[in-house]
C-alpha cells in the first residue's frame, strides 16, 4: 500500500471513529444512528482487510494511527477526530487497540460498549475481559505507553504519553534556538524555529501535562538555550489553559522566545530598538505585530511603570502579559546567571507579591493552576522521611498537595533504582507531603523518574 493510500485510509478511519465517539456521547450505544455509523466504519475497514489480508491497524490512546506498522502523521483536522476516542481509552486503562482482520458490526459495537460501561480507572486486563465477554475478542487491547519507566495503568494514566515524540519536539526546539543564537539574532524567525514552535504547540494543544513535563529537562543545557525554550513552553501552557487556538499558541510561543532572548539589563531604548528591528525584518502582519507588542510590553508591567515606560491607559496586550509570567517564572526556577533557582511554590509566591504592578493577577492564578503546587518532576519529602518525585499533578485543586509520586529514596535514606508509584490522593493513604526539596542538592536525578 502506497503512502498516499495509507494517508487516505488514515483520514477515513479517523473520521469514522471520531463520528462514532461523538455519537455515543450523545446517544446510547445501541442507538440507530450509532449502529449506522458503526456499519459504515466496518464496511470500509473490511475493504482494507480484503485488499490487504496481512494488514494490521492500531489506534493508541494518544491518537496515533498505525497501519501495517507505519505510524501515520495526520493533519490537524484528522487528528482532532481521534481526541475524544483517545481520552475515553485512557480513562478505562488501555493504551489503544489492534485489529488484524475483518470485523463484524457487533464486534465493533462491543468495543464502544466497553468504553462506556467499564468504570474509569480500570486496569487494561479488566477491560479486555469485559470486551471478550461482549464478543469483541477480535480487538487486542494494547498496554499503555508511559513516560515513566515501569508505570502501569490506574492512577498513572494522566502521565501516559509518547515519550519519544515528546522528547523529539523538545530537542528540535533546543537545536533551533541554538542555531538562532549561533546566527546572532532572534529577530527573523527561521523556518526551523517556527516548525519547532509548531511541535511544542501540538503538545500544548493535546495533553498539557505531557507538554509541561518538558520543563523538567534543565540540567544538561546552558541557561541561554533552555531559558527561551522553557519560556515558550510555559507561555503556550497558559495560552492553552485560556483556550487559545493552536495558531495563536505558535505565535505566543515565538513571542515568549523573543522576550526571553533579551538581556536581563535591557532598558527602554534597547527594547524599543529591538521592536523596530523586528518590524524592519519583514512585512508587518498581525502575527508579527503581536510578537512585537509582547517584546515591547512584557517588562512594562500591568501598571506600565517598568521599561519601556509607555504612558497609555490601555492594559498591555494579552501576549505581553502572558510572556511576562512565563519568562519570569522560568528565570526564578532555573539556576543560572549567577543565581540559584527557586522551587516552583517559592517562585509563584514571590510573583504573587507583584500582582497589580508587574503581573496580571488573574493570569497568574490560572498559571499557578497549570503548573500545580508541585509540578511534574518536583522532588518532595514525605512525612516518613522518604524522597519522591512527582509524576502526576492532580487536576482537582483540592488535591494539589497529594500528587502521584515515585519513590526515589526510602525512609532509611537508601536510593531506590525503580521505586514504586504512590498515589497520595488515594483514600486511606497514610503518607503526606512535608514540602518540596532541591533534587540536585540531594544528588537525585528527578528526570530519570519521569523519563525512565
Amino acid at each position: 500500500m502506497s503512502t498516499a493510500e495509507l494517508s487516505n485510509e488514515a483520514r477515513m478511519m479517523a473520521r469514522h471513529f471520531g463520528a462514532i465517539t461523538r455519537a455515543i456521547r450523545i446517544h446510547d450505544v445501541g442507538n440507530r444512528a450509532v449502529s449506522r455509523l458503526i456499519a459504515w466504519c466496518v464496511r470500509d475497514l473490511n475493504v482494507l482487510f480484503r485488499d490487504n489480508p496481512e494488514a494490521k491497524v492500531e489506534i493508541d490512546a494518544l491518537g496515533v494511527l498505525v497501519v501495517n506498522g507505519t505510524p501515520l502523521r495526520l493533519r490537524r483536522e484528522a487528528r482532532t477526530q481521534l481526541v475524544p476516542l483517545s481520552q475515553m481509552m485512557r480513562e478505562v486503562g488501555f493504551g489503544g487497540f489492534r485489529l488484524t482482520g475483518e470485523v463484524a458490526p457487533d464486534q465493533l459495537l462491543a468495543l464502544f460498549r466497553v468504553l462506556t460501561l467499564v468504570p474509569k480507572g480500570s486496569d487494561r486486563l479488566v477491560s479486555q475481559r469485559a470486551l471478550d465477554e461482549l464478543g469483541g475478542n477480535v480487538f487486542q487491547l494494547l498496554a499503555p505507553r508511559v513516560l515513566v519507566s515501569g508505570a502501569g495503568g490506574g492512577p498513572g494514566a494522566a502521565v501516559r504519553l509518547a515519550a519519544a515524540e515528546t522528547l523529539q519536539a523538545y530537542i528540535r526546539a533546543v537545536l533551533a534556538v541554538q542555531q538562532a543564537r549561533d546566527e546572532g539574532t532572534f529577530l527573523r524567525i527561521p523556518p526551523t524555529l517556527f516548525r519547532a514552535a509548531q511541535g511544542l504547540a501540538d503538545l500544548a494543544d493535546g495533553d498539557l501535562r505531557m507538554h509541561m513535563a518538558l520543563t523538567s529537562l534543565k540540567e544538561d543545557l546552558d541557561y541561554e538555550t533552555r531559558h527561551p525554550v522553557h519560556s515558550m513552553i510555559f507561555a503556550m501552557a497558559l495560552g492553552s489553559r485560556i483556550g487559545l487556538p493552536r495558531t495563536l499558541l505558535v505565535e505566543l510561543g515565538i513571542a515568549a522566545l523573543s522576550c526571553a532572548s533579551l538581556p536581563d539589563e535591557a532598558g527602554a531604548d534597547e527594547i524599543f530598538a529591538t521592536t523596530l528591528a523586528m518590524l524592519a525584518t519583514s512585512r508587518l502582519s498581525l502575527a508579527r505585530a503581536r510578537r512585537m507588542l509582547a517584546v515591547f510590553e512584557h517588562r512594562g508591567g500591568v501598571d506600565r511603570t517598568g521599561p519601556p515606560y509607555v504612558p497609555m491607559e490601555a492594559q498591555p496586550h494579552l501576549f505581553g502579559r502572558i510572556c511576562a509570567i512565563a519568562v519570569a517564572f522560568d528565570q526564578l526556577t532555573t539556576t543560572g546567571g549567577n543565581r540559584p533557582g527557586l522551587l516552583a511554590d517559592e517562585a509563584l509566591a514571590r510573583m504573587a507579591e507583584e500582582t497589580t504592578v508587574r503581573f496580571d493577577g488573574e493570569l497568574l492564578r490560572l498559571f499557578a493552576g497549570v503548573v500545580g503546587r508541585y509540578p511534574l518532576g518536583s522532588a518532595l519529602e514525605l512525612d516518613n522521611g522518604a524522597i519522591v518525585v512527582v509524576v502526576h499533578t492532580p487536576s482537582d485543586a483540592a488535591l494539589a498537595n497529594r500528587p502521584l509520586v515515585r519513590i526515589v529514596r526510602d525512609e532509611r535514606g537508601a536510593t531506590v533504582a525503580h521505586g514504586a508509584l504512590l498515589d497520595l490522593s488515594e483514600p486511606g493513604c497514610p503518607r503526606s507531603v512535608v514540602g518540596a526539596v532541591d533534587a540536585a542538592s540531594l544528588g537525585i536525578d528527578a528526570r530519570r523518574a519521569l523519563f525512565g
